[in-house]
């Protein structure tokens, strides 16, 4: 969804398309994981909100970094659970991950990488 984000134009708009069914199907997304997840709705940006936002305001949002008062770790747990609506989009989500390879790929290699394994060492 990052790198979604970070690609912007239509890939932008399809990472606020699945933020926004998301937001209409979060009591049946959140059921499941109701024990390990933590939501404030009241935290969470309405769908007209993210609609407005930049490629730079939804990364800041989605991100994981506590230091970034832009971080949103309510939209970030529920975008978590939302897989299932990129799932449900089928052929448009995995078109959107093929045309934006690259920019999907160093997010996720940062993440990997940077985030995770040498923190470890």
């Amino acid at each position: 969804m990052i790198g979604l984000a970070t690609s912007g134009g239509t890939a932008l708009n399809l990472a606020k398309e699945i933020y926004a069914k998301a937001l209409e199907k979060k009591e049946a997304l959140c059921e499941p994981y109701a024990t390990v997840i933590d939501i404030d709705e009241t935290r969470l940006p309405t769908a007209e909100e993210v609609s407005s936002w930049s490629s730079e305001q939804f990364v800041a949002a989605l991100t994981h970094d506590q230091s970034n008062p832009e971080y949103n770790p309510h939209l970030r747990q529920l975008l978590h659970v939302g897989f299932k609506i990129a799932a449900q989009l089928g052929e448009t989500y995995l078109q959107a991950l093929k045309e934006n390879q690259e920019p999907i790929a160093n997010c996720v290699t940062f993440n990997l990488l940077e985030r995770h394994i040498k923190a470890l060492f």
